[in-house]
């Protein structure tokens, strides 16, 4: 066989191995529901807000909740069409990191079928290839991007790519404006060695249409949304990156943390083994080549991206969703520094098959083992605060499963305080703030964070949620397995204040039971089909 037919072999085994190993987990997430809800509520009512007629910007993925909101309108459940979407960019992620790295070096060649395959058989990338977030969506523009500053070098007007790329990432999650600066500043840097390697100013006409197309779409945006929502960022980001420390070393702890996020990246990747590669990828390159630029972008987005999630404490989603651009940065620049490494040996044609294969077949088997150990049903203990995806899954099913249950039998003026804001409200169509203020404006902007984990910084006070005066307090709860109602320990405040006790039988749920306990207020008169005497 050809190498050129080698190499589409190759890219296709890639695509379907992600797709299989991505089904492997094919799962929701419970905070995609949360854009769900606000997806539904475009489609049917024309608002983009959690409970309507009270616009918060609970989600930091505009981009995505949209285009899952028409499809609603089509009539396509955001359930099916978020896994499907993201297994679409995820596999086109895979073929731009192909014409990439081919780009970067210049010929066709099966080296640039490595990242792709290394993609493929990574856990955290066909993890999050499911999950129903915008993750892989965002990670397909910002390639997208870097693929069109690379082209840039021989192909100026490949920036203007870039430059519309970059806006639809900016708007797709808060990142992209970091990834927009970076690469910015790569492309300059390659104007400036323009500048003095010939000594003239190289016509600049299509960065400034670069620019333009960059703001003509997300300036409109940014100025719609801090008229509708009211403030410059997100709720999420004054929830989970604003406001005062009830203690000092909360701060230093959340450092920690992300450190960790880090460290736990690179030991289940095996990145931590491959880093001489990788940085050997990052720094070899003739200046104004296309490989130059590629390594330049992969090291600056790497020193800019990893100290960022430092500060915000890292994620608390197992398997790294919050950094999924740096999995193909990795695998793009381990993959160049064994290209080098092999092309200085007497047969590069014959030895760089070997090596490379050597590579993805010692990456394949600990990566197996990671997504079996993953998923293992009874795995949902947390490290330092992230959960892994056993347990994510597990969670979502059971909220899911209550919010059915409950669904019928709630009022349209009941207003209930939630843990977790995703699959119970989605599915019971409840009117609903978290505690942990992502829909809350008030608990975002008027509570200090109390604990150092990264997205639940804060927690609304007794205080505070008592002043919503909700019929139901579901994040005052507890899942049991007998049908004998437990004591809440967190129930006093409320039992003083006209509330009562609900344990209802929800079947299916299974992490700990299917008995569910919480509040409700007395005057509620509480009915529902499950309900223990």
């Amino acid at each position: 066989m050809s190498s050129d037919r080698a190499r589409w072999l190759l890219l296709a085994i890639a695509a379907l191995v992600l797709v299989g190993h991505s089904l492997a987990y094919d799962f929701v997430t419970d905070d995609a529901y949360i854009s769900f809800v606000y997806s539904r509520n475009l489609a049917e009512h024309g608002e983009l807000s959690f409970n309507l007629g009270q616009p918060v910007e609970g989600y930091t993925s505009f981009l995505w909740t949209v285009i899952l909101g028409l499809g609603m309108v089509a009539g396509i459940p955001p359930e099916w069409s978020s896994r499907v979407l993201a297994t679409v960019c995820a596999v086109l992620t895979l073929l731009v990191v192909f014409r990439l790295v081919e780009r970067a070096l210049g010929r066709k060649t099966p080296w640039a079928t490595v990242p792709p395959l290394l993609l493929a058989a990574s856990s955290g990338f066909a993890c999050w290839t499911s999950g129903g977030l915008e993750t892989q969506l965002f990670t397909l523009l910002v390639v997208v991007a870097i693929d069109g500053v690379v082209d840039a070098v021989q192909h100026p007007g490949a920036i203007r790519r870039a430059g519309i790329a970059l806006a639809f990432a900016a708007m797709t999650r808060p990142e992209g404006l970091l990834v927009a600066g970076v690469l910015g500043i790569v492309h300059l840097t390659s104007i400036v060695q323009i500048l003095r390697a010939e000594r003239r100013m190289p016509s600049i006409r299509n960065e400034l249409l670069a620019i333009a197309c960059f703001l003509a779409l997300w300036a409109p945006w940014f100025a719609w949304r801090y008229w509708y929502y009211g403030h410059l960022w997100p709720n999420t980001y004054y929830v989970k990156a604003a406001g005062r420390w009830s203690d000092p070393k909360f701060g230093l702890e959340m450092y920690r943390l992300g450190a960790h996020y880090l460290w736990v990246w690179l030991t289940q990747t095996r990145l931590l083994y491959a880093l001489p590669l990788a940085l050997l990828g990052m720094v070899v390159g003739r200046a104004r080549t296309p490989r130059f630029v590629l390594a330049m972008s992969c090291l600056l987005l790497a020193a800019a991206y990893l100290p960022y999630v430092v500060t915000v404490g890292g994620d608390f989603m197992g398997l790294h969703r919050f950094i999924m651009p740096m999995f193909v940065v990795a695998a793009i620049t381990v993959t160049l520094g064994l290209e080098f490494l092999s092309s200085l040996a007497g047969n590069p044609a014959r030895l760089g098959p070997i090596v490379a294969s050597v590579l993805v077949g010692a990456f394949v088997y600990p990566q197996a083992q990671l997504t079996r150990e993953s998923l293992r049903f009874g795995n949902f203990a947390n490290d330092r605060g992230i959960d892994t995806p056993a347990f994510l899954i597990v969670y979502t099913q059971d909220r899911a499963a209550i919010g059915k249950a409950m669904a019928p039998c709630f009022a349209p003026d009941d207003f209930s305080i939630v843990g977790g804001a995703g699959a119970q409200p989605y599915y019971g169509r409840m009117r609903a703030i978290d505690v942990f203020g992502l829909v809350s404006e008030r608990i975002a902007h008027e509570e200090p964070r109390i604990r150092a984990r990264a997205g639940h910084t804060k927690f609304g006070s007794d205080s505070l949620l008592a002043s919503y005066d909700p019929t139901f307090v579901f994040s005052c709860y507890q899942i049991h397995a007998t049908p004998a109602q437990p004591r809440l320990p967190c129930a006093g405040f409320w039992l003083g204040r006209g509330y009562e006790q609900v344990t209802m039988r929800i079947p299916g749920m299974r992490q700990q039971g299917e008995y569910y306990t919480f509040l409700a207020k007395k005057a509620r008169a509480f009915q529902c089909p499950g309900r223990v005497p």
